[in-house]
């Protein structure tokens, strides 16, 4: 972890890389010390101090130790790499949601999950676990494959869609057969309550979720929020078995 803003740990030399070990390991009482304290606590001279403390960016060692104060100990700070999330990405009443539209599907006949690009990655996992349960599941990841015709004659069909933005267009127009159809139900999990994907559904389940792009197309947005959902609905259905 590169601490004191300073990321190029490999220009350090090896006297370096002691002092810069004792002071993270021992922040809190640092910012009492003197430097000879230090020195003498890491084994090292008074100016290897000091070469440290220049090397890393601070002018002098109260502005160094004006630093240590107001920062937070490495035990404090916010680890941002694991928080991927928490209720805030959910309505208040996700559960509920997640329930009644798990009673819903253990009530199909058929159940097809679709995405596209990192989406589908989601549908295959979800219909792999949903059929590992024992449901007639399966997943579509083309968003010009012919839903009508593998659905011609079944009823009591669902559709479970995800997409981030809600808004792709190429899912949206796949799914324009299935709105008000009596045999087939389309449930949408999505990053959008207000999507048009969201609003085709019978059931929408959603979260929040800001969209991350690269150079428009590349998706960098997370997919953890729609794995929570998915994995949730998987297993209210196990139970309800």
């Amino acid at each position: 972890m590169a601490f004191f803003g300073f990321k190029d740990l490999s220009s350090l030399s090896d006297v370096d890389m002691t002092i810069y070990s004792y002071v993270t390991q021992h922040q809190n009482e640092v910012i009492y010390m003197r430097v000879r304290d230090i020195a003498q606590n890491a084994h090292v001279s008074n100016s290897s101090v000091m070469r440290f403390i220049h090397k890393i960016g601070f002018s002098s060692f109260p502005a160094f130790k004006t630093y240590l104060k107001n920062s937070p100990t490495l035990e404090e700070a916010p680890n941002h790499i694991f928080a991927f999330i928490d209720k805030s990405n959910f309505p208040s009443d996700i559960e509920e949601q997640i329930s009644i539209v798990a009673d819903f599907l253990f009530q199909c006949d058929n159940i097809i999950t679709f995405g596209i690009g990192n989406s589908g990655f989601i549908a295959g996992l979800t219909a792999r676990k949903m059929a590992s349960l024992g449901f007639n599941t399966s997943t579509i990841t083309d968003a010009t494959y012919p839903i009508p015709s593998k659905l011609l004659n079944t009823t009591n069909n669902a559709i479970i869609c995800f997409s981030v933005s809600g808004e792709t267009t190429e899912l949206i127009e796949a799914l324009n057969p299935f709105t008000n159809n009596n045999d087939t139900s389309i449930i949408g999990i999505t990053g959008n309550r207000t999507s048009t994907i969201a609003r085709m559904s019978r059931y929408s389940l959603s979260y929040t979720e800001p969209e991350d792009r690269i150079n428009k197309f590349y998706d960098l947005s997370s997919q953890v929020p729609a794995v929570y959902i998915a994995e949730a609905l998987a297993n209210s259905m196990n139970h309800k078995k």
